[in-house]
């Protein structure tokens, strides 16, 4: 069995999504293959539309929640959006994958990739099975775009913001977001500490800025640095964006009870050491968090899936929200001296976020493909 994953180089988390089902895949023997769909428009497109995407999120992230707000204005699913027009126009350049490696799975991380194929499937040039996982806890715009056999959502609040963009029901599945094999919940908090390096008995607070060092990460360190205590410690993960990371590391030069990193592939074991996580609500970063059982503290949301994010996980108790600098180091601070507080936090966090959920969509998505094939496999054919 051979499955193609399209991914978009949109901000880490599509990627991530889609190297987490390979991984799943591959543990099933399935032969797996990770592409960027918008380099088939040419590596041109891939680079300008990266670089577009994370000069307005790093410089005006409420050009993007404009941006974002305008798309979701003209999604509808009877009409198919200008998105879906640019995307299907070099869909064509797909077949030559399609001819050579013969998928029998096309999996999208990204909704330009599932528009793509959505092309590719009304020409007759692809005839396998479609699936689309959804790397937020909110509904993109242009999801309607899409017609899919499968369209995997996070989680089971979403089905009315399904209904309401007319998706079709039956096709809707929720089963979190699929994040790396080895991100698992963290069973010994002392022990994740010394495995970083860490003092066992201190306090840890991670800073993350997603991959591209987004938000005001100087700003969000300063106001954390007066809360950490004696026994506190501050990791800064600046992604990779150098010049964050040069100029953070130059503002706190000096204090042994800051570090500074750029980018960290993967990050599990570092939110496995950390007492209090403060990050911008990424689907990602945030579900690899609440997977392990991190208690959080979100900063700086990027207006849209953000924003839709960060109010998902307040309303449950998964995550605490800062809208000030001041808000921020009194949560932070909070959390840090209220050990219950935290546990509550991380009961939140692994009653509303599966735990294996690479897994369990890599397994429904196997079997979909045999019986799409008229074969009903055996239960050791599907535990490869």
């Amino acid at each position: 069995m051979k499955a193609l994953i399209l991914s978009a180089n949109l901000g880490g988390g599509h990627n991530a999504a889609a190297n987490a089902l390979s991984e799943a895949l591959q543990e099933m023997g399935v032969e797996t293959r990770v592409m960027d769909s918008v380099a088939f428009g040419g590596a041109w497109l891939s680079k300008t539309s990266t670089k577009v995407y994370e000069g307005m999120v790093r410089h005006v992230p409420s050009a993007f929640g404009m941006m974002y707000r305008s798309s979701r204005s003209i999604s509808h699913h009877r009409v198919k959006s200008p998105v879906y027009v640019m995307n299907s126009t070099y869909a064509f350049r797909m077949k030559k994958v399609l001819k050579s490696m013969k998928p029998d799975l096309i999996i999208c991380t990204h909704i330009f990739a599932s528009q793509s194929v959505t092309h590719l499937i009304h020409n007759g040039d692809y005839r396998g099975i479609h699936a689309m996982i959804m790397t937020d806890y909110t509904v993109h715009p242009f999801t309607e775009d899409a017609e899919v056999d499968v369209l995997y959502m996070p989680h089971e609040a979403l089905l009315d913001d399904c209904r309401r963009r007319h998706l079709p029901e039956a096709t809707v599945r929720f089963a979190g977001i699929p994040v790396s094999l080895a991100c698992q919940p963290c069973e010994d908090k002392k022990a994740a500490k010394r495995a970083v390096g860490l003092d066992e008995n201190g306090q840890e607070v991670l800073l993350v800025g997603g991959a591209m060092g987004a938000g005001n990460i100087p700003e969000t360190v300063a106001a954390l640095v007066p809360i950490l205590g004696e026994k506190g410690h501050l990791t800064v993960v600046c992604g990779n964006n150098e010049k964050l990371r040069a100029a953070v590391a130059e503002k706190v030069a000096g204090n042994k009870r800051v570090t500074v990193r750029g980018r960290v592939v993967p990050l599990t074991a570092a939110m496995a050491a950390a007492d209090v996580l403060v990050t911008k609500p990424g689907g990602l970063t945030s579900t690899e968090a609440m997977t392990i059982g991190t208690p959080m503290v979100i900063v700086n949301p990027i207006a849209g899936c953000e924003t839709d994010n960060a109010a998902f996980f307040e309303k449950r108790g998964m995550a605490l929200c800062a809208h000030s600098k001041e808000e921020l180091a009194t949560k932070v601070e909070l959390l840090l001296q209220d050990e219950d507080a935290r546990q509550k936090m991380v009961e939140n966090q692994h009653r509303e976020i599966p735990a294996d959920s690479a897994r369990q969509i890599a397994r429904e998505l196997v079997e979909m493909v045999w019986e799409h094939k008229g074969h009903r496999p055996m239960e050791k054919e599907l535990t490869i």
